[in-house]
């Protein structure tokens, strides 16, 4: 089994299309009752391949740590949806943007989000929307559009990774997530204040785009580790 020290934390980002990753048929057989049925009500296949890649390969990753089958573990939901596993002692969440998916396993809760940079959206008006004053005015006086491009998705990422490390989801509004900015890059939450939580950005070589992650304890020491490193059981 992969064992790791309290304060670290494991992060996995693979290929959810096509084209990489764990097989489809490999990835199907494993899910369980629920999880199929779910993928079944997809109505375009791409959207229902990047479900089944994508949570397939949670269960490779997590039955590493476990050391039981991955299509024996047993998935819970917590009482705002977000999944874990009864007794493991790990944490883990997990994100995806069109055909990347990033996971972050911890043995303390954790939130993760990644976004690519190509995705086309009004930044101007999801910004008055959902960042703070300080935030629209460090984005919008960006002169450069591809730095306003990136810095938006940036703050997009860290704010969805706090709202996933508590579960809390959109029922914890965007705009009470004040993020502190330095050299264009989200560096830690200043609001809320508790619990208190960390925040680390991770640049991932090749990603085209970005991805933050939230704990609840001091910044992790993060390693990055291949999908590839790891065998379904």
């Amino acid at each position: 089994m992969i064992g790791f020290e309290r304060n670290s934390l494991h992060l996995y980002w693979t290929d959810i299309g096509d084209e990489g990753g764990l097989a489809y048929e490999r990835c199907w057989q494993v899910l369980s009752p629920s999880e199929k049925a779910r993928a079944e009500r997809f109505h375009f296949d791409i959207h229902r391949n990047r479900f089944v890649r994508a949570n397939g390969q949670l269960r490779a990753i997590l039955s590493g740590y476990l050391g039981i089958p991955a299509g024996e573990i047993e998935l819970s939901a917590a009482a705002r949806g977000k999944p874990f596993i009864e007794g493991a002692g790990i944490r883990f969440n997990m994100s995806h943007s069109s055909d990347i998916a990033v996971y972050a396993v911890s043995m303390e809760e954790v939130g993760v989000d990644v976004e690519l940079f190509d995705r086309d959206v009004e930044i101007e008006d999801l910004a008055r929307h959902y960042y703070t004053e300080a935030e629209q005015e460090v984005l919008l006086n960006l002169a450069d559009e591809r730095e306003k491009q990136e810095l938006f998705f940036w703050l997009w990422t860290a704010k969805e990774a706090r709202m996933k490390v508590t579960g809390e989801g959109l029922a914890l509004d965007p705009r009470r997530i004040d993020v502190r900015i330095v050299a264009g890059r989200p560096h830690a939450y200043h609001k809320p204040e508790t619990p208190a939580t960390s925040l680390l950005p991770v640049e991932i070589n090749g990603l085209g785009g970005a991805c933050c992650v939230a704990g609840l304890s001091v910044p992790p020491v993060l390693e990055i580790r291949a999908l590839g490193d790891l065998m379904m059981r």
